[in-house]
């Protein structure tokens, strides 16, 4: 008779548990109650390459999200999830069209509601999301969703001009140094002239 050693095909193992999540990804799902009750806080750096629908309109995936929020329950006794967000992006500059780095700071206050019906307790321009059928919210979405709405419509750099007239005097430059063809017609056109 063989031993019983370790096999995942073995008829004799408890439940497969997952490995835990790795180190600097955001959780995908939460259960909003649990958290909420440890008053939990995440306080993390995480890459911007876990966030792909906010790195969409960027240059590039390169850089981090500092996240620092505290999950607990209100006075009321609903569920809470505020602090803030910050990372710097790479977007194009609608007016040069050169990259600009853009600031994006993110104040979040969200309330988690088991239903909509909740909604009539808070202030009224109270922010909040309905959590699914089993009290999870997808953690992960609903950052990145708070991080695009920051966005700025129109990416500019604060003084175009200045970045524009540095690039302005190397292509000033550049054309000096090449010859202007018109110059010779001027130079013939002034010696037919004196004749």
């Amino acid at each position: 008779m063989k031993s019983k050693g370790f096999s995942f095909d073995s008829p004799y193992l408890s439940t497969y548990y997952r490995a835990p999540m790795s180190v600097g990804t955001l959780p995908q799902y939460i259960d909003v109650q649990k958290w909420a009750d440890r008053d939990a806080v995440i306080e993390q750096v995480y890459p911007l390459t876990g966030l792909p629908r906010l790195c969409l309109g960027a240059l590039d995936n390169a850089g981090e999200v500092k996240v620092s929020l505290r999950i607990h329950r209100d006075a009321q006794g609903l569920f809470l999830m505020e602090g803030q967000m910050e990372t710097v992006l790479s977007l194009r500059c609608q007016r040069c069209l050169e990259p600009v780095a853009t600031d994006v700071d993110v104040e979040v206050k969200l309330w988690l509601l088991r239903d909509e019906g909740k909604a009539e307790l808070l202030p009224e321009d109270a922010d909040y999301l309905v959590l699914d059928e089993e009290g999870n919210l997808a953690l992960a979405d609903a950052l990145e969703d708070e991080l695009i709405l920051a966005l700025p419509l129109v990416p500019a750099h604060e003084d175009c001009e200045v970045y524009r007239a540095g690039i302005a005097a190397d292509d000033e430059a550049d054309v000096q140094k090449r010859e202007n063809p018109f110059q010779v017609l001027a130079s013939l056109k002034g010696r037919t002239e004196k004749e």
